[in-house]
């Protein structure tokens, strides 16, 4: 039997998921201005995937910040969200 992934392992394997990256390339240190492919439109589209998957709500600040992977880990666990979105 496979373990349940961790909430770390499974929120960079969705951000690798829609930002269309290998999971190789999604570290908790990766920075949106320096990954072509998290622009605008794919940050917002991965904050909806988040919340919906993790059962968490970002404010508009929180949005507007969230630099990091790293960064979003830490709110969602902050909020004692879920990787199954419980």
């Amino acid at each position: 039997m496979e373990p349940c992934p961790t909430m770390q392992e499974r929120l960079l394997a969705l951000i690798a998921e829609m930002l269309d990256l290998s999971a190789n390339d999604v570290r908790l240190d990766m920075r949106r201005e320096q990954t072509d492919e998290w622009d605008s439109m794919n940050h917002l589209r991965l904050v909806s995937a988040v919340e919906s998957e993790c059962g968490v709500s970002f404010s508009m600040d929180e949005i507007v910040e969230l630099q990091t992977p790293g960064d979003i880990l830490r709110i969602i666990q902050a909020r004692g969200g879920s990787a199954s979105g419980d």
